[in-house]
């Protein structure tokens, strides 16, 4: 057999478009790993598949009571799924962009269909033979060979949302931009203008052929009753705004998702609607993708690894991935062990392990601040709360007022920081208030601005900048007795929400994609005074000196948020991680071994990054370039590596993270065995004395 042999430092720097210096990403909560889930099918037998980011694909077999995680074909991301009737999801349908993959054997193996497709929307199954697939263009693809081939029908008009089937041989598709209703009587051969409507019509759903509901633009509901050639106004008052989706339950009672995570109810045909609060209580990041109706049951497809299900029309649903998911707000490590993360309404996460376990800290407020100082492992000063602001001196075991009663109800305050000298100094939309002495006295100040605060930063005890809303910002020179307002709006009327001081004093700001610095007190802002320094995002300091920050990568496609570093205040930046959902970059431990970063929907999770040593640490004897083979495989995969090299650690992590296997060798290679692991890409990284490597591994069948 021919070896297939691949050096790892061609296949790393195909990661995602990543450079070739990668750090390994561990998710903590709430699970071991993390997706956004896009799409799902559910048969009626229960038999069923889930698709997300990361390539990420989930199977059941008992209507999602149980998950497997697996992944996707070809290590691909995909848009929708669907299963053919009639097959218990052993024929299963992908697609994404210019691609139809097709599985007849419950995901053993797939096929390849090139379609040319963009942004599909939904496989409809008209008969044994014929299928339709919608998609984001002014046409749509058929198949009459049960997918073998697929032919492309012109349109005149894009639709926004899937088209209907109320029977195998009536459809439907609702046009945008000012087109008509469209109607097939032979299973989506040929399509007929029946009705203009006088607005965009955007969302709807049939109950048979002849009734019907539709969305539209200016949040109007109208109804059919006879296939659409004539439709009667039911409200054009009380509708929600931003609706993706709309399902006719019964002539009655209707069902709409609105964007990101709401569910309305109407039980009167339409005319009054309800936010039925009752789904997805408590879980906050939650942004609802694909939705699958079978009769009264429901299954959600969202962000933050979870699937919804719901077996009584959307009254109720209950969590197919249960889990703790508040909406992190920022999270500080005091020591290299003990850490805080503060979370929206519910308190603060603790950890005392250097981050491997986290537990919940009790008290009796409700936390709403968007900032926290942990001053030492044990005392925790959180600014903004249902009972003003509180400090705990035991590590979160109890909690007390930080400001004496005559301050406590009258001064509301929202940002923290400490000054280069010690000085504590709180800020508010009115008020300031600081301390010289630990906390034991304050001092409040006025200075009436009334915005709301969005960063803070002193660049030394006397100079200090506030951002605001509406893209202000405060300056004080005086240490925060008095504050001045320097830019109103100047360049952006966003939120100034990640003030940044360089080294010499040097003011930087990213909005809107733009960095823009200030090198004289913040009086006058411009892009040239940042003398070639960028920004991605907001940015954390490690202790090394090093800036790390965050961006979404462009496609939004397998990794969505890109982790990048850079180590000359800015002038250059590298990409080193990735995850799998959003992801905000929040604290460096204090020895610089992790970084940690968070979101919404509990996500948690950190970045090793001593893999960041690279090969400036490199014995001094040349290291050449390790290699994998075969690959693809169908098991077995050999990891060799020059025999000078020495010792070498091969560990093996699936998409998110998760470690699945390793070996250490004081050879020249070793063994890995990928036969008992599911089809589909993994990562390989190779740790050496002073040097590393990274791969993609294929694992495939015979």
């Amino acid at each position: 057999m021919m070896r297939h042999y691949i050096s790892l430092c061609i296949l790393v720097c195909t990661v995602a478009s990543l450079s070739a210096q990668q750090a390994s990403v561990e998710v903590l909560t709430p699970f071991d790993f993390a997706t956004n889930f896009r799409d799902v099918h559910v048969d009626e037998g229960g038999n069923g598949w889930a698709i997300g980011t990361c390539a990420t694909l989930a199977s059941t077999a008992n209507s999602g009571q149980d998950w497997t995680i697996g992944t996707c074909p070809d290590g691909l991301d995909f848009d929708i799924v669907a299963c053919k009737p009639g097959t218990d999801c052993q024929t299963v349908f992908l697609a994404r962009d210019g691609q139809v993959f097709r599985s007849t054997d419950g995901g053993l193996s797939w096929s390849d269909i090139p379609v040319n497709c963009s942004d599909p929307k939904g496989f409809h199954f008209v008969d044994d033979q014929v299928i339709v697939l919608a998609h984001g263009n002014t046409s749509l693809f058929r198949s009459t060979d049960s997918g073998d081939t697929w032919t492309e029908i012109p349109l005149a008009y894009t639709y926004r949302e899937d088209i209907h089937f109320p029977s195998a041989t009536a459809g439907y598709i609702f046009q945008q931009s000012g087109g008509p209703l469209l109607k097939s009587t032979d299973g989506g051969a040929t399509w007929d203008s029946i009705y203009q409507f006088s607005a965009n019509a955007l969302y709807g759903d049939w109950l048979d052929e002849n009734t019907g509901f539709l969305y539209d633009q200016n949040r109007h509901i109208f109804k059919t009753t006879d296939g659409g050639s004539t439709w009667t106004l039911v409200t054009d008052t009380g509708v929600p705004g931003n609706m993706r989706y709309l399902a006719a339950l019964s002539e009655m009672e209707l069902v709409g998702y609105v964007f990101p995570n709401s569910i309305f109810r109407s039980t009167d045909g339409g005319v009054t609607w309800v936010n039925n609060t009752s789904i997805g209580v408590d879980q906050y990041g939650l942004r609802f993708e694909g939705i699958h109706r079978d009769g009264s049951s429901f299954w959600i497809a969202s962000w933050g690894t979870e699937i919804l299900y719901s077996d009584d029309g959307l009254q109720t649903a209950t969590s197919q991935f249960p889990g703790l998911r508040p909406n992190f707000e920022a999270i500080a490590f005091p020591s290299d062990m003990v850490g805080y993360v503060l979370q929206e309404r519910q308190g603060m996460f603790k950890t005392t392990d250097g981050g491997n376990t986290w537990t919940q800290l009790t008290n009796t407020f409700i936390t709403v601040s968007r900032d926290f100082l942990a001053l030492n492992e044990d005392t925790v000063i959180i600014p903004y709360n249902s009972s003003g602001p509180q400090i705990t001196k035991d590590g979160g075991q109890s909690w007390e007022k930080l400001f004496p009663d005559a301050v406590q109800d009258t001064t509301y305050v929202f940002h923290i920081e400490q000054l280069p000298g010690g000085r504590l100094y709180l800020f508010g939309s009115v008020h300031g208030a600081y301390s010289d002495d630990g906390g034991d006295t304050w001092t409040v100040i006025y200075h009436g601005f009334g915005t709301f605060p969005r960063s803070m930063v002193f660049t030394d005890d006397q100079n200090g900048f506030v951002g605001t809303d509406g893209g202000k910002i405060l300056a004080t020179t005086d240490g925060g007795d008095s504050w001045e307002l320097v830019v109103d709006g100047d360049f952006t009327n966003q939120p100034i929400d990640n003030l940044f001081v360089l080294e010499d004093g040097t003011l930087l700001n990213t909005v809107s994609g733009s960095t823009r610095c200030s090198s004289d007190g913040g009086l006058t802002w411009s892009t040239t005074a940042c003398a070639g320094r960028t920004a991605p995002g907001a940015i954390v300091k490690g202790p090394d000196g090093a800036w790390y920050s965050g961006e979404l990568f462009p496609s939004q496609q397998d990794l969505l948020t890109n982790i990048q570093w850079s180590t000359d205040e800015g002038l250059t930046w590298q990409s080193i991680a990735g995850f799998c959902t959003y992801a905000i970059p929040g604290a460096v431990t204090p020895d610089g071994r992790y970084l940690y970063a968070y979101q919404s929907a509990g996500f948690l999770g950190r970045i090793d990054l001593e893999d960041l040593v690279g090969t400036e640490d490199a014995p001094d004897h040349p290291i050449n370039e390790a290699t994998v083979f075969p690959n693809p495989t169908i098991g077995p995969v050999q990891v060799e590596w020059p025999k000078n090299a020495g010792l070498a650690q091969v560990a093996m992590y699936d998409l998110h993270g998760r470690l699945l296997q390793q070996q250490v060798s004081v050879a020249s290679g070793l063994t890995l065995d990928l036969s008992a692991f599911p089809d589909g890409m993994y990562l390989l990284k190779v740790n050496g004395d002073g040097w590393w490597q990274h791969a993609r591994v294929m694992k495939i069948r015979r």
